[in-house]
Formats: C-alpha cells, structure tokens, sequence
C-alpha cells in the first residue's frame, strides 16, 4: 500500500518529503516498534484484530485498511478505520483496491474505481496511475478530446 501510495503521490506531485518508510511510520498498526518476526507475535495480533473486529461490530461496522491523499494539504496517511457494513470499503472483495475520488463535481458522490489487486506490481495499481495521469490536463478546452502524450512508468 505505501508503494503504491508513493506511485501515485508522485504522479500528483506530492511527494516531496515522502518515501514509503515515512508513510509507514505514521500509520496506523496493529504492532508498534517491534523488531521480532511474525510468528512471534500472531497470536497476540490475532487476540488484538478479534477484539478490534468484535467493537466494531457493536457499532455496525467493520474494520479497513485504507489510505488517503489530501492534496489540500498535501499529506499521505493509512489509516485502520470502521466503516459501516453498507460502506463501498466493507462490501468490497478482500482481493480488491477500492479508491474514490472526491472532487468538486463529486463531492456528494464520489467517483470510485474498483479491481482485482495482487501486490506491488499489480495491474490495478498501474492502471490507477494511468488513470490519474490521464486526468490530469488530457482533455481539450471544448473538444473534449483526451490525448495520451507518455505512459506512466512501471515500477520495479
């Protein structure tokens, strides 16, 4: 996620300040500081994701991994957030990325992309900085014709 993140923060120019190591710092996490392996901790992650699942079930909810990129204020974070079961980020496939967008003309509403994920180098992934990329000065002033000038670079 924060591979992808840095993607996209870079194709919006906002990524000055930032590498996936920071975003990581300042997330939210079910383990804090810990230099020992997973195996180490599962069962105390399991104890803490059962009860974090169980109280957010008492509000409607269920718990999500998401992240954002506030271009107001330039900032990037992940976050581990409830969401109502009826949200978009609740009924979603758990092998799927999710992104809305929210812009003038879809404040109420947000625009949402949805597809398969498999890792860092997925297509959804690439496909979204495509997307952001064509978005970005593509369409005519009254042709609305959208032009492709370059192809977003893979990463490794």
């Amino acid at each position: 996620t924060a591979r992808c993140l840095m993607v996209l923060a870079r194709d919006l120019h906002i990524d000055e300040g930032y590498d996936v190591e920071k975003i990581k710092s300042q997330s939210d996490s079910l383990v804090h500081n810990t230099t020992k392996h997973y195996s180490e901790i599962e069962d105390e992650l399991d104890i803490k994701m059962k009860d974090r699942v169980a109280e957010a079930a008492t509000k409607g909810c269920v718990p999500r991994h998401t992240f954002s990129i506030d271009m107001n204020r330039r900032t990037i974070s992940i976050s581990i957030v409830d969401v109502p079961c009826t949200h978009i980020f609740a009924t979603t496939a758990p092998s799927c990325e999710c992104v809305r967008f929210f812009t003038k003309r879809h404040a109420t509403y947000p625009l949402i992309v949805q597809g398969p994920s498999a890792g860092v180098d997925s297509t959804a992934s690439a496909l979204l900085a495509e997307v952001l990329n064509l978005m970005k000065n593509k369409v005519g002033p009254k042709s609305g014709a959208i032009e492709r000038n370059v192809s977003t670079p893979s990463f490794p």
